[in-house]
């Protein structure tokens, strides 16, 4: 059983991450700067993978207990609801007749649509690692090179989102509401 608990926690860390690549593309190639509302939920993204990252980072220096998973499945719960609340602000935004929204839809959905269904899934997936608390086995089960391979995965995506703030608003400590360009690269 603690195998699972490690697969499952680095499915949920890789799978967040991949939502953020994926942002990142359609952020650089689309040419669409990312909202102070969209930068909030890739921060809560990255909140939420923090979670499964304690829980693989507990089981690589000491056998995995039950209080690591609840731990980890807190953080993402405490994450995932900052994350929804945000999205769901930003859907209110834009829920009026004839309003096309912020940025170009992905599969018929805006990118804040498809954070709350994010947000949504690791509510759910942290609720089921919790209720299946009762039947786990603490282990000596050790995954340190998927625990060091996820946790560095987290912490670049963590450095690109700096990188990428700090490119788009500079040292301001305000994003444009509507950005056009990038301030530190002079395309805006």
């Amino acid at each position: 059983m603690t195998r699972a608990y490690l697969y499952a926690s680095a499915a949920n860390a890789w799978v967040l991450v991949a939502i953020l690549l994926g942002a990142f593309a359609t952020q650089f190639l689309d040419d669409a700067p990312p909202c102070p509302l969209c930068v909030m939920q890739r921060i809560a993204m990255l909140l939420a993978a923090l979670g499964p990252c304690l829980v693989l980072l507990r089981a690589r220096r000491n056998a995995l207990a039950a209080r690591d998973i609840a731990v980890g499945a807190g953080i993402v719960v405490l994450a995932s609801l900052v994350g929804a609340a945000i999205s769901i602000r930003q859907i209110l935004l834009h829920i009026m007749p004839g309003d096309p929204g912020y940025g170009a839809p992905v599969m018929g959905y805006h990118m804040y649509t498809w954070a709350l269904v994010v947000f949504a899934c690791n509510l759910l997936g942290a609720g089921l690692q919790l209720a299946g608390l009762n039947w786990f086995q603490s282990g000596p089960e050790h995954a340190p090179a998927l625990a060091r391979w996820t946790a560095l995965a987290v912490a670049a995506m963590l450095v690109a989102n700096i990188l990428s703030v700090t490119a788009e608003a500079g040292i301001a400590w305000k994003l444009p509401d509507n950005p056009a360009g990038y301030l530190l690269l002079h395309r805006g």
